[in-house]
């Protein structure tokens, strides 16, 4: 084929397309106004039939780890260093051994004492797995402390040092008589008596190296004649939290980060005929300013709304989610479009929605959002659902 015919071929084949195409009606439209002929606008409102909240053990693994115990709230740190990184040095005698830490947020009474002791970590784990019940069999020798730390909250940013117990880093850097799986598990922060404040420590992930955790190591050679200073800064970590008294009110749901408690939503559409179109579904909720508990560091925090999956709450949801956030111009009415899961619900089938604290908070702090549920003795506090919807007319 010349050139010339091979250039406007295309072209050609284009215009075809455009002059065979229809143009959209109105209803398929993407500007076309409401309300669309043979289409019969409708608005609803639907107050949630149902719910519960639950706890949903997970590894925290997030940025910021957790120590200390404030009212029902305890929490507990878990760090190692990668041993690989230890020099093998069986004839050398460890003068002091130190752990750096920086602070990042508190969680209760800043005004209140806060300390821990440090305990050797007595068999493997990782990160990624680890949750409360991984502290309730044997997970760190409780006899014997390798450390304290006695102090009050200080500045956002805070640097606070422990220091450890010699005999116990010494080991970390023996081979000979020394069974790696048995010495080099890392250490506990555990909050110490009359603590009653929850400190965020940044982790082995934060953005800067002055905030990661640190160990500082002085060593002496047998002889007495070297003397050096190493730092170590990579490692793993994560913390342990629990709360055994949360849910004390029927008429609340509880989005509870750091342990973890989510609740699930369920909303009976079955009023919305099938073949419905969904043009607006907004699910109002209102918190409980007096149970809520956020720290300063939080503000209004948002939730995350997903649409559940299987019928059972602890089943698995999508993992895309509306934002729920306090609407403008109230002080606790909380706003989330559903839109989106509204429309799933019509065509079916119905599983509700699963609510949980926001992002990486949710494995980073004690934040704590309560709203009122169906129960609520006040209707106008129980949550529901705005609806604009059309439907075609025969």
């Amino acid at each position: 084929m010349p050139d010339g015919r091979k250039r406007w071929l295309p072209l050609i084949l284009a215009a075809l397309v455009m002059s065979c195409s229809e143009d959209p009606t109105e209803e398929n439209a993407l500007l076309a106004p409401l309300p669309f002929v043979g289409v019969a606008v409708r608005e609803t409102t639907l107050t949630v039939a149902g719910g519960s909240s639950f706890q949903q053990y997970s590894p925290m693994n997030g940025n910021i780890n957790l120590v200390g115990r404030s009212g029902d709230y305890t929490a507990v740190t878990a760090l190692a260093f990668y041993t690989n990184y230890f020099p093998n040095r069986d004839t050398v005698n460890v003068a002091a051994a130190r752990l750096y830490l920086r602070a990042a947020s508190f969680f209760g009474d800043s005004t209140a004492p806060f300390g821990f002791t440090v305990h050797r970590i007595s068999r493997s784990w990782t990160a990624g797995s680890a949750t409360w019940d991984s502290l309730q069999n044997g997970f760190y020798d409780a006899s014997l402390a390798r450390g304290t730390f006695s102090g009050t909250v200080g500045a956002d940013t805070q640097r606070i040092t422990v220091d450890l117990d010699t005999a116990m880093v010494r080991e970390w850097l023996r081979t000979v008589g020394t069974d790696n799986t048995d010495t080099k598990y890392g250490i506990v922060l555990v909050p110490a008596a009359g603590t009653n404040v929850v400190r965020g420590f940044h982790s082995f992930e934060a953005d800067s190296t002055s905030y990661i955790p640190t160990l500082e190591i002085i060593a002496v050679n047998v002889a007495g004649t070297v003397r050096d200073t190493t730092l170590y800064t990579l490692g793993i970590d994560t913390f342990f939290g629990n709360n055994e008294n949360l849910m004390s009110r029927s008429d609340l749901f509880y989005l509870q980060a750091g342990i973890i408690y989510r609740s699930h939503v369920t909303v009976d559409v079955s009023s919305i005929p099938k073949g419905s179109t969904v043009h607006l579904a907004e699910l109002l909720m209102e918190r409980d300013p007096l149970t809520s508990k956020l720290n300063r560091f939080s503000g209004d925090r948002t939730f995350a709304a997903h649409l559940a999956l299987t019928d059972s709450a602890k089943g698995g949801f999508q993992s895309t989610a509306a934002s729920g956030a306090l609407k403008s111009g109230t002080t606790d009415t909380y706003t989330t479009d559903i839109r989106t899961a509204v429309q799933a619900w019509v065509r079916g089938p119905n599983y509700g929605l699963i609510l949980r604290v926001a992002g990486d908070q949710e494995f980073e702090s004690f934040d704590l959002l309560t709203f009122f549920n169906a129960t609520a003795a006040n209707p106008v506090q129980r949550p529901r659902v705005r609806i604009v919807y059309s439907v075609p007319q025969n």
